[in-house]
């Protein structure tokens, strides 16, 4: 589980968003997801995708889905990407995990509320509270007529939910596999377990994926390494400017973590041709 919503940053103004996504879009990004906190909280939210997709980029939108009933109807029509719903595990467990009862049920309801109109994908961590039930997120993921994506905890500075056991995860990656070939609607690469189980070696690639705080500030080399603070902004140096002048040999042989949004951009810059035909076309070899 991602420790963003702990920043004491401010949220940005829209004037300040619409010059962090010029500098995104200049960078030579194709696609923008909008976390949190909680996005579904902002007043201007509509204004900030609308003019995401005037840019144009790829706009998605990361969601802990208890406004997403509410609010999908304003969105709907400013998301040519993904909206991710995060499910911790099932209703007792997310719940506690939230600290909010009933959010569960909230998270599902807007879940069957958007379907219709945007993608959506569950967005699952593996973490020690969670992990007998994803094997069931994923059979709930099929019954709900949804995606869903995977990634095991790393321990941020911060967080409250630990990590899963290290013998534990083998096992549930190598099931992830199995359910992934018989048809589960998992996103997920099966190269990305294949790491999880150490049979695949990977080279992280951080700079694939880029997270800009409220203030413009960009995370470098990446939020893991760093425990999410930022430091250089974008607004100054634009995002180009930022990246390559980052020395990137300081972290090139880096193994701190096997989060998917690192390693499957990775494998496929890396021309894993497996991964990369998983990405380009949706097919597993």
């Amino acid at each position: 589980m991602c420790p963003f919503w702990k920043r004491s940053a401010q949220d940005s103004s829209f004037e300040q968003e619409k010059v962090i996504l010029k500098q995104i879009y200049n960078s030579g990004a194709c696609g923008v997801a909008f976390e949190g906190g909680e996005p579904l909280l902002r007043r201007d939210l509509i204004d900030i995708l609308a003019f995401s997709r005037s840019l144009p980029l790829h706009t998605s939108l990361i969601t802990n889905g208890t406004l997403l009933e509410s609010r999908i109807d304003q969105i709907a029509p400013f998301i040519n990407g993904v909206v991710y719903v995060s499910l911790d595990g099932l209703r007792k467990t997310h719940d506690s995990i939230r600290g909010v009862d009933g959010c569960f049920e909230k998270a599902v309801r807007g879940i069957d509320a958007a379907k219709e109109k945007v993608a959506v994908t569950i967005n699952t961590t593996i973490m020690a509270e969670n992990v007998d039930e994803v094997e069931s997120l994923v059979g709930l993921s099929r019954e709900l007529g949804v995606r869903i994506s995977v990634a095991v905890a790393h321990d941020y500075c911060s967080t409250v939910a630990s990590s899963p056991a290290i013998d534990s995860i083998p096992k549930i990656a190598n099931r992830l596999i199995e359910m992934k070939r018989e048809g589960y609607p998992i996103v997920n690469s099966i190269e990305y377990f294949k790491v999880l189980t150490k049979e695949k070696k990977w080279r992280c690639k951080p700079w694939a994926m880029i997270n800009v705080d409220p203030n413009g500030k960009i995370v470098l080399p990446c939020y893991v390494h760093n425990d999410y603070d930022s430091s250089v902004s974008i607004i100054d140096k634009g995002i180009s400017g930022a990246v390559s002048d980052f020395d990137w040999k300081k972290v090139e042989n880096c193994r701190k973590c096997n989060l998917h949004c690192y390693v499957e951009p990775s494998l496929v810059i890396s021309r894993d041709i497996k991964a990369y035909m998983h990405w380009a076309f949706r097919v597993s070899i």
